[in-house]
């Protein structure tokens, strides 16, 4: 149990409880003993110049000690617990109420005598002083100056309750306020111990609520979530920081998984579009060798066309792949430049039409608006502009038309690339950009392709702080759109 934070705070805030208790009690003792001693003091204030003034008339001369004898038995029987000392201007005990023998101390410390001598030493009250009985006792005291013949000067010094210290111990032990007040502040601390036990057990359950959570997480469940409470204080903190942080794990768990299936995906695709190719090309080659005396030399011609043709389809996608991968590790980066994104159109429209005019289809773009130049890297903005014209090639039908548009937006010039193809279906327009990714009905109708363009043109558009975007309609055609900056 002492492991825990609980049981920590617990015991050190129980400990300091126990310390506030202790220095409690120890002022309100020592403030106890000093009121008894202040208020002894000052109830016997001027008892020292009482004496001193009856004792005055032996000191015309030098000391009568006879007379002082007898005058102090008289103060000793009216006080009996002071003892009368007369001391020099040095503090060297000149005469005293008890034997020599009794004597510890013949020297007192001038300065408390001094301080009591002053005008206003009973608003400072109590002042201690030596105890001549006892080496290094301090007691409440009386002092008072006298005069030995015309000019030595002497004090009269009292030490009051010479059983001063059990005296007041006794006192303030049986005092029934300082009983009241001790128990009052050990009730208060027991009070205090248990609010603050029971404050922190509330403040470390929300704790332990968090611990809970982050175990359960461990344990695989991603969806555990910790119910925040209102507040902002650091366990608030905690578990918004624990959510976040699963919210995050959970985000990223379904990515790899996603990631997963795509690699299997990916790997099920590329198998299919390289074996295809792969199986054609063999066969015609297998039926060379096998009928090679049996073919007609146009027969040879067309096997071999054939295979030109996979072998170059399979070049185009080894390519494809390769710029792909390059793509994705950032391997290359846009050398950017600013150029006229009209006329890079004009020059790509140009490149396609023959491939337009075999099929009958009609491809037209708006460049009549002055635009302004744009910044990127034309070579790789060219590639973004083949892929989609190329894409909307193949998904047109015959006497088609292909529409390009360029518009200016507030610090971008706009490219949209319109066709009236049989548009995708609503459930694949997320997918589209997938690499491999091709519809059922396209692949049923025939269109070839890698499946690679648009995954392509989509990091590249990235590549340049942009995205290629895709609106369609069946039946109606589609429109794939992407921006470039401007040049500043």
């Amino acid at each position: 149990m002492f492991k825990t934070l609980y049981a920590k705070i617990a015991s050190i805030f129980l400990l300091l409880i126990l310390l506030l208790g202790s220095v409690l009690l120890f002022v309100s003792l020592n403030s106890s003993l000093n009121y008894v001693c202040e208020a002894s003091q000052k109830l016997n204030y001027n008892i020292a110049a009482q004496f001193a003034r009856r004792c005055q008339p032996l000191l015309t001369d030098s000391i009568h000690y006879s007379g002082l004898k007898k005058d102090v038995m008289n103060f000793r029987e009216m006080n009996p617990n002071a003892e009368v000392y007369m001391l020099d201007s040095t503090g060297s005990v000149i005469a005293s109420s008890i034997s020599k023998e009794e004597l510890q101390v013949t020297t007192i410390d001038m300065r408390p005598v001094l301080r009591f001598i002053e005008a206003n030493s009973y608003a400072n009250l109590p002042i201690f002083g030596d105890d001549p009985q006892v080496k290094g006792r301090r007691k409440i005291f009386s002092a008072a100056k006298v005069t030995i013949g015309e000019t030595k000067t002497a004090y009269i010094y009292v030490t009051l309750a010479s059983a001063r210290y059990d005296l007041a111990s006794d006192s303030i032990l049986s005092s029934y306020i300082l009983r009241s007040g001790s128990i009052a502040i050990v009730i208060t601390l027991l009070f205090t111990a248990l609010i603050g036990l029971l404050l922190f057990f509330i403040l470390t359950k929300r704790i332990r609520k968090v611990t809970m959570a982050v175990k359960e997480l461990t344990r695989g469940n991603y969806q555990k979530r910790i119910e925040l409470q209102p507040g902002k204080d650091e366990v608030a903190q905690l578990a918004a920081a624990f959510n976040g942080m699963a919210e995050t794990i959970e985000k990223n768990i379904r990515k790899m998984k996603k990631n997963d299936r795509m690699r299997r995906d990916f790997t099920a695709n590329i198998s299919h579009d390289l074996r295809s190719p792969l199986t054609s090309i063999q066969g015609c080659l297998e039926t060379i060798q096998i009928k090679r005396s049996a073919l007609s030399r146009s027969k040879k011609e067309e096997l071999i066309d054939v295979s030109l043709k996979n072998v170059i389809h399979l070049s185009q996608l080894v390519s494809h792949l390769f710029e792909l991968s390059k793509l994705d590790a950032k391997q290359i980066q846009p050398q950017k430049e600013s150029f006229s994104l009209t006329e890079l159109v004009q020059d790509v429209v140009l490149k396609f039409q023959p491939q337009a005019n075999e099929r009958g289809i009609i491809m037209e773009a708006d460049l009549k608006a002055k635009l302004p130049l744009v910044t990127g890297d034309i070579g790789m903005i060219e590639r973004v502009l083949s892929n989609l014209i190329d894409n909307a090639l193949k998904y047109s039908p015959e006497k088609g038309t292909i529409s390009i548009f360029l518009s200016k937006q507030k610090k971008t010039v706009s490219v949209r690339i319109k066709d009236n193809g049989p548009g995708i279906p609503k459930e694949d327009l997320p997918h589209i950009f997938n690499r491999f990714y091709t519809s059922d009905k396209s692949r049923t109708k025939g269109r070839q392709g890698s499946g690679l363009g648009l995954a392509i043109a989509q990091k590249i558009a990235e590549a340049h702080g942009s995205r290629v975007k895709v609106e369609s309609q069946m039946h109606e055609g589609t429109v794939f759109s992407f921006q470039l900056p401007t040049i500043q």
